[in-house]
């Protein structure tokens, strides 16, 4: 069989009602089913890019998105994360899909549940990946380690200071990659970057998406998300729900909460970290899960 080769698609705009632009790109099959992906705080939508092989396979049509501030989406302060869904109504109107479904890591996580909670009766499934912790409810404070306590601090008071770290972050965490010695055994570099294992185009793909963040504004847009009220109950969310997260991602002790606490939801593990989505076993069975809810 043909190894499917991973593509950049052209970037698509769409004016929204207000005067904004929504920016998106399409991956998978363009007759298949509807998919939205959400991409990670400070990312873009060439994210999506790292599943379009999976989707192809699983009949698909991926449509990735990009956040107010990223790949040339307007950017629209003072909103919470939950009034995303109003450009997403508007930008699927305009493509004439009804209902769909959706997924996306970390910050896109959450927006996978908001737009779950908020745009139900469109929503066939969703799957969070990693998804943020919502800093202000005492639950997610209670469960959560110490290294998240500090992240949603900075986030709240110093998101300046997470920028800068933020910059240059994935070449240098590629150098310290390339220059680290042999191991046969468990690395905590391994939980940094692509995770091993993953095929050599998938990594180098994921690598350009990490080394061309969406930028400053974009960045610091996703981080005031991530710190302030969502604007949605994130415990009675009415869709189904998959939580996937990876063995040692930070953010996994509340998701089992919310896979707990959520009417129709379930928890899955993956191997490595938060960044290890990209694994190819991981994006199997996270397409997988998405492609089983067109069969109810």
């Amino acid at each position: 069989m043909e190894k499917i080769a991973l593509i950049d698609p052209p970037m698509q705009s769409v004016g929204l009602a207000d005067g904004r632009q929504l920016t998106w790109q399409e991956f998978g099959l363009p007759g298949g089913r509807p998919v939205l992906y959400f991409h990670g705080g400070g990312s873009t939508s060439l994210e999506g890019g790292i599943f379009h092989r999976d989707a192809v396979q699983n009949n698909i049509r991926l449509i990735a998105t990009n956040r107010p501030g990223a790949g040339g989406s307007t950017l629209c302060p003072g909103r919470p994360v939950a009034a995303y869904s109003d450009d997403l109504e508007e930008l699927l109107d305009h493509l004439e899909i009804g209902q769909f479904a959706c997924f996306g890591e970390s910050n896109g996580g959450l927006v996978t549940m908001a737009v779950a909670a908020t745009m139900a009766p469109r929503v066939i499934g969703a799957v969070p990946i990693n998804p943020t912790v919502p800093w202000f409810d005492p639950m997610a404070r209670s469960v959560s380690p110490g290294s998240v306590a500090i992240a949603y601090r900075l986030m709240k008071y110093c998101p300046g200071l997470l920028v800068k770290l933020a910059a240059g972050s994935a070449a240098r965490t590629r150098h310290q990659r390339a220059e680290a010695a042999p191991s046969d055994g468990f690395s905590r570099l391994d939980l940094l970057g692509p995770p091993p294992g993953i095929e050599q185009d998938v990594g180098e793909f994921q690598w350009r998406v990490m080394e061309q963040p969406a930028g400053k504004q974009a960045l610091l847009a996703e981080l005031k998300w991530a710190a302030s009220d969502w604007g949605f109950d994130h415990y009675a969310i009415p869709t189904p729900l998959d939580f996937y997260c990876g063995a040692y991602d930070a953010q996994a002790p509340f998701a089992l909460v919310l896979a707990d606490r959520n009417p129709d939801a379930r928890f899955h593990y993956f191997s490595y970290g938060h960044l290890a989505f990209s694994h190819p076993d991981a994006r199997r069975r996270v397409v997988a899960r998405i492609a089983s809810y067109f069969a109810r």
